[in-house]
């Protein structure tokens, strides 16, 4: 059940990333930055406790998707500039480091 509520909210995720091809990027950066901003919060409040594997893999899911989204995004934004790029890439990037350090933490 868990799990296909997860996909659930990744194809509307993805969806609405999607209807933000022509949006305005600093409001897609916005987004993004808000996003990201609750999920390290979350992240480091888990750090602080000892950890529980049902809320390290949750927040390692939410990683997940949310790096999804961003690839997604970057892949269909129409006329990127490079610094809509590096951006994007940024997001990508600290996601991936995020998700490998919650991978480690599970062996």
């Amino acid at each position: 059940m868990k799990k296909i509520f997860l996909m659930l909210v990744s194809v509307l995720v993805i969806n609405a990333c999607t209807s933000t091809k022509n949006a305005p990027f600093n409001e897609v950066e916005a987004n993004l930055n808000q996003k990201y901003g609750a999920l390290s919060n979350e992240y480091y409040k888990m750090l602080e406790n000892p950890i529980v594997e049902k809320d390290r893999r949750s927040i390692l899911n939410k990683f997940e998707s949310f790096r999804t989204e961003v690839r997604e995004l970057k892949k269909n934004r129409k006329n990127q500039t490079t610094n809509e790029t590096r951006v994007l890439n940024s997001f990508i990037d600290k996601s991936s480091t995020n998700i490998q350090y919650l991978n480690d933490l599970g062996e």
